[in-house]
């Protein structure tokens, strides 16, 4: 199946993701899709691409799956997604009422791969960063909290060094009760293999998402995001 980058294009295409082979659900329906914001695809490569998540109080009961990541593709090949996820019952990961798993995650052909998770709460900073490992090949995610340095989730994974896009997702998926709070992505910074002074050119929103502070360094090898905002979907 074929991956598109751009986060408004995925609902039409019906690309994959967590929910498709996630657990503890083995199969589920795609329904829709949220805001997002989505940069790419850049003239060069992506090789490190780190954002801080806080996600809001998630649905206190859950009728189907819901789940906020910001993803990184190459169009057709794996999507690197860390996932904040709501379940029917989200007690696997030791969260209670109100809170969210995350997990490092890859989808692809393969399936859905995932690290260990950890309970979030809506206030939470997530720190959340893609990097391309020295062997050119290994994208390694490091999920932390980003006021007390404590690991959440990691994994790791030759997924090629050939990423070209990243943008947020907020995946609803088998009539899933849908987001009641905002979302809000702070200080998202992009650095590409080269320069791509047009790469900023190429943003696009949905579902009335809102960023500021889109701005370029170093030539355009490096972009930032000041904030990235999602509405709810209530």
């Amino acid at each position: 199946m074929q991956f598109l980058l751009l986060l408004p294009l995925l609902a039409s295409t019906g690309l994959a993701s967590a929910a498709v082979f996630g657990s503890p659900v083995t199969h589920v329906k795609r329904d829709s899709w949220g805001g997002s914001v989505s940069l790419g695809p850049t003239k060069s490569t992506i090789i490190n691409a780190v954002t801080t998540l806080i996600p809001g109080t998630a649905p206190s009961t859950q009728n189907g799956e819901l789940f906020l990541w910001p993803g990184m593709s190459n169009g057709t090949g794996d999507l690197v997604q860390t996932t904040l996820e709501s379940w029917p019952d989200n007690s696997w990961c030791g969260a209670t009422t109100g809170q969210w798993c995350v997990r490092a995650s890859v989808f692809g052909y393969f399936g859905q791969l995932d690290g260990t998770a950890s309970p979030v709460s809506g206030t939470d900073k997530v720190r959340i960063e893609y990097n391309l490992e020295s062997d050119g090949q290994t994208w390694k995610q490091t999920v932390t909290n980003a006021e007390t340095g404590a690991l959440l989730s990691t994994y790791s994974r030759a997924s090629g060094p050939y990423m070209t896009g990243y943008g947020t997702g907020t995946e609803c998926d088998n009539s899933c009760t849908g987001t009641i709070a905002p979302q809000q992505y702070l200080d998202t910074t992009i650095t590409l293999a080269s320069a791509d002074t047009t790469f900023g050119s190429t943003i696009s929103t949905a579902q009335s998402a809102t960023y500021s502070g889109l701005e370029s360094s170093e030539g355009g090898k490096v972009w930032k995001i000041a904030t990235i905002n999602i509405l709810s979907m209530s």
